[in-house]
C-alpha cells in the first residue's frame, strides 16, 4: 500500500498578496504616470490660462474657482490622484507584512491620493485677489496635509528602498 504524504505551507500568511506580475506591474507603473500627468497638468493647464506665470502662480491656480483652465486641469487631477491611489496599493501589495517602513509608505500614498480627490471637488481656492484669508483656509490646510504626506512617503521609503533611493529622493526633492 502506498501513501501520499500532503504538507501545509505555513509561511504563505506572512508572504506578499500578489495576484500576478502583470497586475504587480501595472500598479507600479502607475506612479510613473501620475508623476507625468501631473507635468502635463501643469503644462497644459498654464499654456489654458493666459498670463499665468509658472514661477510666480502655484499649479493650485490653474484649478481656481472660474479659472479658464479649471475644466481641463480638475479631470487631469482627479486622473493624478487615480494613479496615485493604484501606486500606493501596488506598494502597499508588494511589501505585504514584511517591510514595515515600505507599508507606511504605501498607506500614506493612498491617503495622500484619498485626499487629492477633494482639491478640484470641496476645496478649491478662489482667484488671486478674489476672495479673503479665510475663504482659502481650506486649500491651504489641505494643501499642507498634502505635502505633509509627501515627505513622510519620501522618508519613510527612503528607509525602505536604501541609498539609491535616498539619493534619487533628495535629487527630486
Amino acid at each position: 500500500m502506498t501513501s501520499i504524504r500532503m504538507t501545509q505551507n505555513h509561511d504563505r500568511a506572512t508572504a506578499p498578496a500578489r495576484s500576478g506580475s502583470g497586475v504587480r506591474r501595472v500598479l507600479i507603473v502607475c506612479g510613473i504616470l501620475s508623476s507625468l500627468i501631473y507635468i502635463a497638468t501643469d503644462v497644459l493647464g498654464g499654456l489654458q490660462f493666459e498670463g499665468y506665470s509658472f514661477t510666480s502662480q502655484a499649479i493650485s491656480e490653474l484649478m481656481a474657482i472660474g479659472a479658464p483652465s479649471e475644466p481641463l486641469v480638475d479631470p487631469l487631477f482627479l486622473m493624478y490622484d487615480l494613479l496615485v491611489l493604484a501606486f500606493g496599493v501596488g506598494v502597499l501589495r508588494e511589501c505585504g507584512a514584511r517591510d514595515r517602513a515600505l507599508r507606511i509608505t504605501g498607506a500614506l500614498l493612498a491617503g495622500y491620493a484619498a485626499i487629492g480627490f477633494t482639491g478640484p471637488t470641496l476645496f478649491e481656492m478662489y482667484p488671486r485677489g478674489a476672495g479673503g484669508p479665510n475663504s482659502d483656509l481650506p486649500h491651504i490646510v489641505t494643501t499642507a496635509v498634502l505635502a505633509l504626506l509627501t515627505l513622510l512617503a519620501v522618508g519613510f521609503g527612503t528607509v525602505a528602498l536604501g541609498r539609491r533611493f535616498r539619493v534619487f529622493s533628495l535629487g527630486t526633492l
